[in-house]
C-alpha cells in the first residue's frame, strides 16, 4: 500500500496509499512523505513521473556500484522505520477524526437546544397572541 520512490527535490519519499489522498482516480495533489526527515510534501499528480519522482527500483538501476550500495543501505533503513511512522500518521488521523465526532455531537445538540428554544419562543408568543 506504499510507493516508494526518488525525489530529484527531496530524496527518497514514499507515497502512502492508505491515506485517501493518494488513492487512484483521485484527481488532486500527492501527498507525499520525506523520508529525511518524515515531513509532508504535497506534489501534482502531473509532476509524479521521472525525472521529478522516480520509482525507488528505478532509480537505483541507474546509480553507479559505490552510489547503489549506499542509496540501498539508506533506502532499506528508511523503510525499517516506516512502520513506526505509519502507526504515529494513523493514531494523528484517529485523533483529529475523534475530535470531529465530538464537535459534531456538540454542534448537534446545540442545534437541538436552539431548535427547542425557539419552539419554546413561539408557543409563548402565540399563548400571549391568545391572551
Amino acid at each position: 500500500m506504499e510507493w516508494w520512490g526518488y525525489s530529484s527535490e527531496h530524496g527518497w519519499v514514499v507515497l502512502d496509499r492508505n491515506n485517501p489522498l493518494n488513492r487512484s482516480g483521485i484527481k488532486g495533489d500527492l501527498r507525499f512523505l520525506r523520508c529525511r526527515d518524515w515531513k509532508e510534501v504535497d506534489a501534482k499528480r502531473a509532476d509524479w513521473n521521472p525525472p521529478t519522482y522516480r520509482y525507488a527500483p528505478n532509480h537505483l538501476a541507474l546509480l553507479g556500484p559505490h552510489e547503489l550500495v549506499e542509496a540501498t543501505a539508506e533506502l532499506e533503513v528508511f523503510k525499517a522505520g516506516w512502520p513506526e511512522v505509519q502507526r504515529e500518521l494513523q493514531r494523528k488521523v484517529a485523533e483529529v477524526e475523534a475530535a470531529a465526532e465530538a464537535q459534531r455531537v456538540e454542534d448537534e445538540k446545540e442545534l437541538k437546544r436552539l431548535a427547542k428554544e425557539k419552539k419554546k419562543q413561539a408557543a409563548a408568543a402565540s399563548a400571549e397572541a391568545e391572551a
